[in-house]
């Protein structure tokens, strides 16, 4: 299992490849911006993409649509702080696999990513 998070946050960049790769076994590549993780999504293989929603110069949304406007078929999971309904039904509308927020304890939060992110990548390789 292969992952490739997509935040503009170092900081959280790293703790989330810390936590996903020792608590729950997926590697990962991480890029700090949509346009650097569309590059690596044409040269690299992953089993799912899992994106922050604020970035700048473009946001998970944006980043979702140009996936799925150039034909990758591939798992994607916004993982955000921004809680508004109106980005998770967008998320959903757009071709998101899952949408996760951001908050509350870490444990608990990677405990659920690391869940759907199992979960997303064996319902895509069932197809």
């Amino acid at each position: 299992m292969k992952i490739l998070l997509v935040d503009d946050d170092p900081l959280f960049l790293e703790l989330s490849k810390t936590f996903l790769e020792v608590f729950y076994n997926i590697a990962s590549d991480t890029v700090n911006s949509a346009r650097e993780a569309l590059l690596r999504l044409e040269k690299n293989s992953y089993d799912v993409v899992v994106s922050d929603y604020d970035m700048p110069f473009m946001d998970g949304i944006t980043f979702l649509k140009t996936i799925r406007d150039k034909r990758i078929n591939i798992p994607f999971i916004l993982f955000t702080g921004v809680g508004r309904e109106e980005i998770m039904d967008q998320a959903f509308e757009n071709g998101a696999d899952s949408f996760i927020q951001k908050i509350g304890d870490p444990k608990a939060q990677y405990s659920e990513l690391s869940k759907r992110i199992w979960q997303v990548a064996s319902c895509s390789a069932s197809y």
